[in-house]
């Protein structure tokens, strides 16, 4: 087969390997199959499945069976293929010192098709319930396959089913067959529901219902890569076993298959960042492993050979750390070498009417024509991207257009100082509420650089286009009222105040404007309004050299968009450069590398030479 003979390989280096067998007389020595396993406080159980039939395989393939070399052999007078799970305990030299099999008889199976039973049933707690949790093909006449959890109740004399939940998957009801979702152990209710590309999704447990919580935009590994065990936290990681699957027919047109298996392993944000070359465990084609457990340094791993024996082979940690190479991943850390690290989040963009405040030295016309996906940022999305961005880094709301045009923008705010994070707002208070300034006005806002609580106030000139109401009004007072209270407050404008606010602030600040970046020069073309304004900004070219960024937060003052796509800079309103996605990676993995050089910055007054 021309892969690598796993259990040879922990042989090598000192493991063990074990059969799991119950006495005949449980099973009519029957299929023995696929168990899996899980340290459970110290005490090592095991959920077996056995079978009424026995498989045959041709491995070689010289004799050609007329049903095809995958064949089921069963009783001749029960056509169905039924499964039964037996619950065993191990002593501390891996025998086995248990056996009892679970008593489902408080659901009775439908057997409306040929295969009956909970298949495959992994074994692990969430929350201080035991569970198995299976596919399950026997409630309709066409073998529709559901995950089912189960919570077993076990006692000194006997296993028994408390509960069945069948799980609908999260977005194709009309899904044929799910099965060989992997738990996640330490996260109660969540599975990986696919391993290329990782898809992870929650289970409600009292509807059955799922949601996808984490899905990578396009697969990993150059294989059909599919489920296995349990995910195990290990180290800073999470690591399983699964299996690829190469399906095709025979000579004789009969379908035919080769399992090999593979582990793989991902960061606590399920991230997939390493996978082994494909294996074989014991050298057959049709092997499959549903169980991986720890036991202080050691892996314990449960799988089943030609679906008719069972075993457990034992390995030092070592041997896996063998095969992932350096566990060592390097992490991007670079954002660390400012003391000013800074993401920026603009919640909402109208790719239709753009920034209502439409200023006029705002390329929105530009940011409109590049951007594509989401209009509104989500508060469940911005949840997701805040818990992955470390507590060092100033969350800021600014961004490319007015942060209050998404109503969940104050909701956003308190969750990132709620969650320990210094911010700092840019707003014109467009789409503010009284309310809002009431929840937010504690808060301490963080200064310089770029930061602070800044006020965009309306200006004579009209070159920001405030609507002004008299909710907004309102607005503006109640800050002239807090202007003294709220932290860092500072207001700016455009021009001179507009008159419909200059008796709350009769003078702001007036920034010198730049060309953002040359973005100003291509918006020209989009907003003639601007070629009526040229001398009231400035722009900058440092010439064809490279340049990286020489602010103070150097390359990480970043902009996420509402689609999770983040973006160089503050500058980038052409989404030139989108650095990666924060809902789908990791903080670390989207953020560049310290001193990268990109286009924008030979066109910014803060472009400087790499060092």
């Amino acid at each position: 087969m021309g892969h690598m003979n796993f259990a040879q390989t922990v042989l090598s280096h000192g493991g063990i390997i074990k059969p799991l067998i119950i006495p005949a007389y449980m099973n009519q020595g029957l299929g023995l199959m696929n168990p899996s396993i899980l340290n459970h406080n110290g005490k090592l159980i095991v959920i077996l499945r056995a079978v009424n039939y026995t498989f045959y395989h041709s491995e070689k393939k010289i004799f050609q069976h007329p049903y095809g070399p995958l064949t089921y052999l069963h009783p001749e007078n029960d056509i169905k293929l039924r499964t039964w799970n037996y619950y065993l305990e191990l002593d501390d030299e891996y025998n086995v010192s248990r056996i009892t099999k679970i008593d489902t008889s408080s659901f009775p199976e439908k057997e409306l098709w040929e295969f009956v039973g909970l298949e495959d049933a992994r074994i692990f707690e969430w929350e201080g319930k035991m569970y198995t949790s299976g596919v399950r093909r026997d409630l309709d006449t066409k073998g529709t396959g559901r995950m089912e959890l189960c919570e077993i109740d076990i006692r000194e004399d006997e296993v028994k089913e408390l509960s069945r939940v069948r799980i609908e998957p999260p977005n194709n009801p009309n899904s044929y067959c799910e099965k060989n979702w992997m738990p996640v152990l330490d996260k109660p209710y969540h599975y990986v529901k696919w391993s290329n590309p990782t898809e992870v999704v929650k289970v409600n447990p009292e509807t059955g219902t799922s949601e996808t919580v984490f899905l990578e935009k396009s697969p990993r590994i150059g294989a059909d890569t599919r489920g296995g065990s349990q995910l195990i936290p290990w180290k800073d990681y999470y690591v399983a076993v699964t299996h690829d699957v190469s399906l095709f027919k025979s000579e004789t047109g009969r379908k035919d298959a080769v399992y090999t298996h593979r582990f793989l392993l991902w960061d606590k944000e399920f991230n997939l960042i390493k996978w082994t070359d494909p294996f074989s465990i014991m050298g057959g084609h049709v092997e499959f492993c549903i169980g991986l457990a720890q036991k202080e340094d050691d892996f314990l791993m449960t799988f089943g050979f030609q679906d008719n024996a069972a075993y457990l082979l034992k390995f030092h940690e070592k041997v896996l750390e063998e095969m992932f190479g350096d566990l060592k991943v390097k992490r991007n850390d670079d954002w660390k070498k400012t003391p000013f690290p800074t993401m920026e989040f603009t919640t909402s963009i109208n790719t239709e009417t753009g920034c209502v405040v439409d200023c006029v030295f705002c390329p929105q016309r530009t940011l409109q024509k590049s951007y594509k996906g989401e209009r509104f940022l989500s508060l469940d999305n911005f949840k997701k991207c805040i818990d992955k961005i470390p507590k060092e880094v100033r969350i800021t709301f600014a961004g490319f257009t007015e942060p209050w045009l998404n109503p969940n923008c104050t909701d956003m705010l308190l969750y990132a100082h709620e969650m320990g994070h210094p911010v700092s707002v840019f707003t014109t208070g467009i789409g503010m509420k009284l309310d809002d300034i009431e929840r937010i006005k504690d808060i301490p806002f963080a200064g310089e650089p770029n930061g602070g609580f800044t006020f965009h106030l309306p200006d004579r000139e009209r070159n920001a286009k405030h609507p002004i109401t008299d909710r907004y009004i309102k607005v503006v007072e109640r800050f002239g009222e807090l202007r003294d209270k709220i932290q860092n407050f500072n207001v700016v404008a455009m021009g001179e105040v507009h008159d419909s606010v200059s008796h709350v602030f009769s003078k702001a600040h007036v920034h010198d404007m730049w060309d953002r970046a040359g973005n100003l020069s291509r918006e020209s073309i989009l907003k003639p309004e601007l070629l009526n304004k040229k001398d009231q900004y400035k722009s900058f070219y440092h010439g064809e050299k490279e340049k990286t960024c020489g602010c103070l937060e150097k390359l990480y003052h970043n902009v996420v968009l509402p689609n999770g796509d983040v973006s160089l800079c503050c500058q980038d309103y052409n989404l030139e450069h989108i650095l990666g996605n924060l809902l789908d990676q990791s903080f670390e993995d989207v953020i560049p590398k310290d001193n990268s050089c990109f286009n924008l910055c030979r066109f910014c007054i803060n472009g400087v030479d790499p060092k």
